[in-house]
């Protein structure tokens, strides 16, 4: 049986926000921000990814349309702080699961918004990787340093096949299009963090090998 792609994007998008305000507490933690800016940090960084992507579509932001989307992300941003509260490191294995099920969630949710628009693969490729990384590089941002998703993740790489998967799945199921968009997504990045994979990157000058 075929599920609504709509109320897929709405449960994706609600996933995906809880998953990622952990993530930006947690930089917020880092910089030793109060609780307010904790809260602002959890808010932006699951949120932000996916205003980006509805603004793009042309179409009310679902977290001004529906405001319990607010609710999902205090309530991720609320746990996270508990959990820093304690005064001891996150649990490594929390935060890697917050952030790889909230990258294919996002990931997913914007490649169907694509596909819902009428967009082809190349809007469902941009918007799967606007949502899933957008917030994290306004988290970044605000925390003061440089994008991680410009030189230390594959987090665009996972959540790019991710949506191009998603899209070329769509027409013989939406619900396997979901299962499998968010499997890759998931996978990729997961391996990526287990194996500490990188993109190539070119020798900065004054790094060759030395002579003589």
């Amino acid at each position: 049986m075929e599920l609504d792609t709509t109320a897929l994007v709405g449960v994706l998008d609600r996933v995906g926000a809880v998953a990622f305000a952990i993530s930006g507490v947690q930089a917020g933690v880092r910089r030793n921000f109060d609780v307010f800016g904790l809260w602002v940090m959890g808010l932006v960084t699951a949120t932000g990814g996916g205003v980006m992507r509805d603004v793009i579509l042309d179409r009310q932001p679902l977290v001004l349309a529906r405001p319990d989307y607010l609710l999902w992300a205090t309530g991720g941003a609320v746990f996270a702080m508990a959990l820093a509260w304690r005064g001891r490191p996150y649990p490594r294995a929390v935060v890697t699961i917050a952030e790889t099920g909230g990258l294919g969630a996002f990931a997913v949710a914007g490649a169907l918004a694509a596909i819902n628009a009428g967009e082809g693969w190349s809007g469902a490729l941009l918007m799967a990787i606007l949502t899933a990384t957008g917030g994290g590089v306004i988290r970044d941002l605000l925390a003061d340093r440089v994008p991680l998703v410009l030189h230390s993740e594959v987090n665009a790489t996972a959540a790019g096949l991710g949506g191009l998967a998603t899209w070329a799945a769509y027409d013989v199921s939406s619900s396997a299009a979901t299962l499998l968009g968010l499997s890759v997504a998931a996978l990729v990045r997961a391996a990526g963090v287990a194996f500490d994979l990188h993109l190539p990157r070119p020798r900065r000058p004054g790094r060759g090998r030395p002579t003589g």
